[in-house]
């Protein structure tokens, strides 16, 4: 699935609120983003475009970091900022650029990643007392609120749990509803 993204504005402040705007639709999208080419123009409006092949057949957190210095050492304080927001993260493309305002000499750096955070698999050899009843409520759902349908030892089994622990759980799940 192909995704683009473009945002210009007067200011480098103004295109960078935008750009994360927009990217929020990434957070709704299944998938994982498998390859992506941005784009950075500076003149008398600030551009950004982003192209995006999404694989939704993949599990992962999509976003994408856009951040900017100016002043003094702008390159290396916009490299801070950016790791920051890089831990535990797969960059799949990257670019920055810098910019010099012609009547003030203002100095700018932006820089703007694409990233996916691998989701990681929920594992319920151990779940909490809330999962554990999240999971049964909706299991009582689906029987129409039955708890005769459900077979206790086997979700015990499964919780690895006693069975007096599923019954008090059925019990309160059924109070609540």
């Amino acid at each position: 699935m192909l995704v683009f993204i473009e945002c210009e504005a007067v200011s480098v402040e103004g295109c960078l609120r935008e750009l994360k705007e927009k990217a929020k639709i990434l957070e709704e999208m299944p998938g994982s983003i498998e390859k992506a080419k941005i784009e950075l123009s500076f003149g008398a409006f600030m551009g950004i475009k982003i192209a995006l092949n999404i694989d939704p057949t993949k599990k992962a957190e999509k976003y994408i970091i856009a951040e900017y210095t100016s002043g003094k050492d702008v390159i290396e304080r916009l490299q801070q900022k950016m790791q920051n927001g890089i831990t535990d993260t797969e960059i799949v493309d990257f670019t920055f650029g810098t910019y010099t305002m012609p009547v003030t000499r203002r100095k700018y750096a932006v820089g703007v990643a694409v990233v996916n955070r691998p989701k990681k698999e929920r594992n319920f050899e151990n779940p909490s007392i809330e999962e554990r009843r999240a999971i049964l409520r909706k299991a009582l759902e689906l029987f129409g609120w039955n708890p005769k349908a459900l077979n206790i030892s086997e979700i015990a089994r499964l919780f690895n749990v006693s069975r007096d622990s599923i019954y008090n759980d059925i019990e309160q799940i059924m109070k609540e509803r």
